[in-house]
């Protein structure tokens, strides 16, 4: 104990500034300005206005939601200081996102309960309200249980369902809204495209980090096997050719979505439980890139 408190006095003072809450103080206090700045500049009362709030406070706060879904992965694949740095303040990072979509959920409160009007002629959506309300309750979750009385209160095994399974969900909702902003809506804007890639690249970085620690295993059981001529591996070439091609197409849908974005959504407006299939389409790309992975982490031939 004696010796944790000497070297605590003995951090660097730099090194406690981009550490723990001195890190986290480092983010939200120049968010939370940004915001109170914007909001002196506004006319509170027309609700325009107040909706601009709401999307100024989830761009302050979203990318430090991929910084920590990308975290652990990162130290997988980069292995260094910095990605080690990322990893060590993942947890405050994701609380910088929580402070952030706090001022969100403000700004949601005073729209709806003080433009109501307003809000069911030009802004509700049933669908939309599917995945906001489940995140907001699941990034709470997550708050509450970041800290030590919170994690008391529920297993090892339950809480890291919830950390792993919400960050997840909330990535997915947030990553697939700026995906309907570029190739669903009209009033496209040059942050959407920033956030839509350095949302897939999270993503990237984790699948990537997946299929490297799976094929790392997959070498491992192979090598401890006695005997493995009766194993049918995939030959060499014709994996390759398969990674390539599935990459090469879920790449392709990534980047190009206007080519089959409008027919695929248009097929559903008019199909059974449409509104509720639409929701998935943002990830129709996952599934080849999730198949490329799957394969080049299969055993080698």
């Amino acid at each position: 104990m004696n010796n944790r408190m000497k070297n605590a006095r003995q951090t660097h003072p730099g090194q406690r500034l981009l550490n723990g809450w001195g890190l986290f103080g480092l983010i939200v206090l120049p968010m939370s300005v940004s915001v109170v700045i914007q909001l002196t500049q506004i006319d509170t009362t027309n609700p325009a206005h107040i909706s601009g709030m709401i999307a100024l406070s989830v761009r302050l706060a979203v990318p430090w939601l991929f910084v920590a879904f990308a975290a652990s992965s990162l130290v997988i694949l980069f292995p260094s200081k910095f990605s080690k740095w990322i990893l060590r303040n993942r947890r405050l990072f994701g609380l910088c996102f929580a402070a952030g979509m706090a001022w969100q959920l403000l700004f949601i409160l005073w729209f709806v309960i003080g433009f109501f009007g307003y809000y069911m002629e030009e802004a509700y959506n049933y669908y939309d309200l599917s995945e906001q309300i489940p995140g907001y309750v699941i990034l709470f979750a997550m708050t509450f249980t970041s800290f030590k009385f919170g994690r008391s209160m529920i297993s090892g095994r339950a809480w890291r369902i919830l950390h792993k399974g919400g960050i997840y969900f909330i990535w997915a909702v947030v990553w697939s809204t700026y995906w309907f902003e570029l190739y669903y809506y009209d009033d496209i804007q040059p942050i959407d495209y920033v956030y839509y890639w350095m949302g897939m690249a999270a993503w990237g970085v984790r699948i990537a980090a997946w299929s490297k620690k799976r094929r790392s295993s997959q070498k491992r059981k192979a090598a401890a096997a006695l005997d493995t001529s009766d194993q049918q591996f995939l030959p060499l070439a014709l994996k390759r050719i398969g990674v390539g091609t599935l990459a090469g197409l879920g790449v392709f849908m990534i980047a190009y979505g206007n080519s089959w974005a409008p027919i695929t959504l248009g097929l559903l407006a008019n199909a059974t439980f449409g509104g509720w299939v639409e929701l998935f389409v943002p990830f129709l790309p996952i599934a080849p890139l999730y198949a490329a992975a799957l394969a080049a982490s299969s055993p080698p031939g």
